[in-house]
């Protein structure tokens, strides 16, 4: 995804917003793997729109930290904003 011109970018999410509407899903996950250690298996850019109908079906995420402080999480985000220009 880090690849493809803004332009590109810029049309893809209300083509993803089409087809979120044509599945009339009220919750659902959209996902987007880049490389291989992140599950990517097909070699372009593509996104999966997953329904979320209840708890138990659809993309089930467990997040975690890693025992990772809120400071050091606070100092990613500020090289984040840093590095990409952000306000």
């Amino acid at each position: 995804m880090h690849e493809l011109p803004d332009d590109t970018l810029a049309d893809l999410l209300p083509l993803i917003k089409k087809v979120v509407n044509a599945l009339d899903a009220e919750n659902y996950n959209i996902l987007q793997n880049n490389g291989g250690i992140a599950h990517q298996h097909i070699w372009h850019v593509h996104f999966h729109i997953i329904p979320k109908p209840n708890e138990k079906e659809g993309l089930v995420m467990q997040l975690d930290n890693h025992g990772r402080s809120d400071a050091y999480l606070d100092a990613v985000f500020e090289t984040i904003k840093t590095r990409a220009h952000l306000p």
